[in-house]
């Protein structure tokens, strides 16, 4: 090889080398993962009082989970727990109670199209087995798949989420997350206290040092959540789990958009040339 070009090899590898090395800290707003439910295929109704073909799952996007912690034949079948479902369904088959201010265009909702329902108010209006609520409290969890996180720098994560929640008696809502096959740890928690027209919510994100902080009945039907995540450097993988538990005839929570995204990436300089970096970036 002529030694002019080894020259210029060399010189072009120790450049990235020392940029690298000056900068291990890389600002990116990567977005490592995201989930509208929109590629999810749908099914018709099943028993709610609004017939309808393509509306309702209770399959969630591959490489998701669906917990049915619920006596298996117990409430309405499209509500025993978590379903995909057309937003705008849900909320004609629920005689809307306000759910259409999420789902509604006309109301800058911010739902479209389709999402992500737990209602254990509509689960409780079917009796085919018994008065649900009198037998069993609801709780259901849905489940991300693992999702790569490697390269993104200590406490960097935010999750972004448009969210429907509203409170009454003893439906509580959460988040929680789980580094490599860890133990969960709960980064969202939404209490609901009274019932009817006195109900509201104490919220607790601890990253945001927001503690039991008292929200009126309402003012969470429409709105985005942002949550920073504390994960730790060298992380592999996340698991993120949205839960509703502990609910009777209560309301619901629905949620879409899901989105995981990364404000910086954390570089060890060594070994880490141009085309690496950029392999990095899309794992």
């Amino acid at each position: 090889m002529n030694s002019r070009f080894i020259g210029v090899v060399a010189r072009a590898t120790l450049t990235v080398i020392f940029c690298l090395a000056t900068s291990l800290v890389w600002g990116a707003n990567t977005v490592l993962f995201e989930e509208d439910f929109e590629g999810v295929p749908l099914e018709a109704s099943i028993m709610e009082q609004v017939k309808d073909n393509k509306v309702w799952s209770g399959t969630p996007p591959e490489g998701w989970e669906i917990t049915n912690e619920n006596p298996k034949d117990l409430g309405m079948p499209e509500w025993r727990t978590w379903a995909i479902v057309d937003l705008e369904w849900w909320t004609a088959t629920a005689e809307d109670q306000r759910r259409s201010e999420f789902t509604g265009v006309h109301n800058d909702g911010k739902g479209i199209g389709k999402g992500a329902v737990s209602d254990p108010d509509e689960w409780d209006d079917w009796e085919g087995n018994g008065n649900p609520d009198a037998i069993s409290r609801w709780n259901g969890h849905l489940i991300t798949p693992p999702i790569k996180i490697k390269g993104a720098a200590a406490k960097s994560l935010v999750l972004t989420l448009d969210s429907s929640w509203r409170p009454e008696d003893t439906q509580n809502a959460e988040i929680t997350i789980s580094f490599d096959g860890g133990a969960d740890e709960r980064i969202l928690f939404f209490q609901s206290v009274g019932i009817d027209a006195g109900a509201h919510t104490l919220v607790t994100i601890p990253t945001l040092k927001m503690d039991e902080e008292d929200i009126k009945d309402g003012e969470q039907i429409n709105e985005t959540l942002e949550i920073p995540i504390d994960n730790p450097a060298n992380a592999a993988e996340i698991v993120i789990s949205f839960g509703v538990i502990d609910a009777q005839n209560d309301w619901w929570w629905a949620i879409d958009n899901i989105q995981l995204v990364s404000t910086a990436y954390s570089v060890d300089p060594k070994r880490k040339l141009a085309v690496r970096w950029a392999e990095l970036k899309f794992q």
